[in-house]
């Protein structure tokens, strides 16, 4: 049609309508694009808010199983360091059942990361890009590079440690409560020891004295390396969403 009308002005050689006709192409050709751009935007920045939704949730669930996981191990790396002062200091006393558990637990340098399946999920796709607020740009990168830290921390420090009840089964045994449909020896507080045998054996001390140090690094890089990144995180998208919370762990 417009073809149309552009052929008979030229024929009739009427340039004025030859050229509206032109301009009214261009706008329309402008106007299509603009819209296809405001559309591309909307949807860009729907996908945002969901990715946005989804980070937070992340955060909240990563978090909650992480800080309830940090807080059992401190507990234990106290119960160690308890049972150390009657193990290698003075104090003569017998181990109690819960620093037996801590020490026949003392291998166990497990811990739920703090990596959020949602941003992996952008990094394979490519949507980090998809983000638009600096600060949660920054705190991801800075997150991505404490969790990788941490997690190769985590690997070196399990590299090598000594399963104490295994080792040394002559110092442990484990007492089976009346109900022991669910029993966890190891960290029910079953377990119980023969303290002066322990206290008379070099190679049980020095195992247990490295892994009272492995815990204390493990607190150190993989409990508590990645928790400022994470803190820095939630507390990013917490504004972006206008969130407030009550005050986090750790």
């Amino acid at each position: 049609m417009i073809l149309q009308r552009i052929s008979r002005a030229i024929r009739e050689q009427n340039w004025f309508a030859v050229s509206l006709e032109f301009v009214i192409v261009i706008a329309g050709v402008v106007i299509g694009f603009q819209i296809t751009a405001w559309n591309a935007a909307r949807a860009e920045r729907s996908t945002e808010a969901e990715i946005m939704a989804r980070l937070h949730d992340d955060i909240a669930s990563v978090g909650n199983a992480r800080w309830d996981w940090a807080a059992d191990r401190t507990a234990t790396r106290e119960l160690l360091l308890s049972a150390s002062h009657k193990l290698f200091g003075d104090d003569l006393s017998d181990l109690s059942p819960s620093e037996c558990n801590a020490l026949a637990q003392s291998h166990v340098f497990n811990s739920p990361s703090l990596a959020l399946p949602i941003l992996a999920e952008l990094e394979s796709t490519g949507d980090l890009d998809l983000i638009r607020s600096e600060r949660i740009r920054t705190a991801v990168t800075a997150n991505f590079l404490a969790t990788a830290w941490s997690s190769e921390m985590d690997t070196a420090l399990n590299h090598e440690v000594f399963n104490l009840s295994a080792r040394h089964p002559d110092y442990f045994y484990f007492v089976v409560p009346d109900d022991a449909d669910n029993w966890n020896p190891i960290f029910d507080g079953s377990a119980r020891c023969d303290t002066d045998g322990m206290r008379n054996d070099r190679r049980f001390l020095n195992e247990l004295a490295d892994n009272i140090s492995k815990s204390g690094f493990f607190e150190f890089a993989v409990l508590s390396g990645p928790n400022d990144s994470f803190l820095a995180l939630h507390e990013a998208v917490d504004v972006e969403l206008g969130i407030v919370h009550e005050e986090e762990a750790p």
